[in-house]
């Protein structure tokens, strides 16, 4: 084997863990992104909800919370 082999093999080692590593990010930002969408579209879901409830309310008597608009009096 010589030098001039032995330089070459470095290199394409080199390239090949370049563009594992460049996949492995490509697949990682990918998650971040749908994990992202999908938590704000939960957070905003969750809001839209609980806005709904506590404004118009769900609970007619022993209820936690004792602001809703339709709930009983004792």
């Amino acid at each position: 084997m010589t030098f001039k082999n032995k330089f070459k093999e470095n290199g394409q080692a080199l390239i090949e863990y370049l563009l594992i590593f460049s996949f492995m990010t490509f697949i990682g930002i990918s998650m971040v992104r749908g994990l992202s969408k999908t938590l704000l579209s939960s957070i905003g879901y969750m809001g839209f909800e609980l806005t709904e409830q506590f404004t118009v309310g769900v609970c007619k008597r022993d209820c936690f919370y004792t602001g809703y608009m339709n709930q009983e009096k004792k």
